[in-house]
């Protein structure tokens, strides 16, 4: 919607949308083998994750490298508005 106005759009899945929560769990698949690979403790639902580390520093260090995997081998956005260490 655009001002209160629905719009038609080609490109992506409907944000609340039933379909959403699947076909983010299908995307990120691939995020919840690298957090495994890399022994990262996490948890996921559709779009949303925690990632549970010991420090400030690692958290900052995971979420720079996670980002950068997400947008560059997963070719997805992160909101960094709503992401927080």
């Amino acid at each position: 919607m655009i001002n209160g106005v629905f719009m038609n759009t080609e490109e992506g899945a409907p944000q609340g949308g039933p379909l959403s929560p699947l076909l983010s769990n299908v995307m990120l698949n691939e995020l919840d083998v690298e957090l495994t690979k890399r022994g990262l403790n996490f948890c996921r639902y559709a779009d949303d994750a925690n990632i549970y580390v010991k420090s400030e520093k690692s958290a900052n260090r995971v979420m720079k490298s996670i980002t950068r995997f997400i947008e560059e081998k997963l070719k997805l956005k992160v909101n960094k508005e709503k992401c927080t260490v």
